[in-house]
């Protein structure tokens, strides 16, 4: 690969992160670094970046690791900041490293590894998303997640109610208003069956 740009490997994690840049050769150029995901530490790393990219006269490209939200943040930073980023599947960059004679796993060397995905892998450089879609999707997953667990509370409700009283659900829809009612008056089969 003919490549004229610095790499950065960005290891994620939840309160910081390593960086690793290499050169357009694949020499390490910085010796891993370690930033945290406050507004100051992602300053602190833009700020590296932007002196990488003078030495190299090249915007710097990042590669990371699709971690979820933690990463998306990243991603939407150094998108509006115009770096090209390139998304690596968790699953991919885990055969590679896996398949490394050297074993070392340490949030430094993932991030250097990161970095060396770029020059032996054909990665597809990551097209964000427009801020809405963004949302839509965000609102997707928690509408979605939710939906869910309402379905495995119905679930234990009915489980529960069909020990305390036997057939009412067979009767009653669980999730209707009036077998909430019927439940919150009548707690028991003998309250349900002395009322008016």
């Amino acid at each position: 690969m003919n490549n004229v740009n610095p790499v950065v490997g960005v290891d994620v994690a939840k309160d910081f992160c390593y960086y690793c840049v290499l050169s357009p050769d694949g020499k390490k150029y910085l010796e891993p670094f370690k930033a945290f995901n406050t507004k100051e530490g992602l300053d602190f790393v833009l700020e590296k970046l932007k002196k990488v990219e003078k030495a190299f006269k090249n915007r710097p490209v990042i590669v990371l690791e699709s971690t979820g939200h933690y990463s998306t943040r990243l991603v939407h930073l150094f998108g509006k900041n115009e770096f090209e980023v390139f998304l690596v599947n968790p699953l991919q960059s885990h055969s590679i490293k896996n398949s490394s004679i050297r074993k070392v796993k340490n949030d430094k060397a993932d991030a250097e590894e990161l970095a060396r995905l770029y020059f032996v892998c054909d990665l597809q450089q990551h097209r964000p998303f427009d801020d809405s879609i963004a949302n839509l999707k965000v609102l997707s997953r928690a509408y979605f997640s939710l939906s869910e667990q309402r379905i495995s509370m119905l679930n234990q409700l009915t489980a529960a109610v069909d020990q305390v009283l036997p057939g009412f659900t067979r009767i009653f829809n669980i999730s209707s208003k009036t077998c909430v009612e019927l439940l919150a008056r009548y707690s028991s089969p003998d309250a349900l069956l002395s009322s008016p």
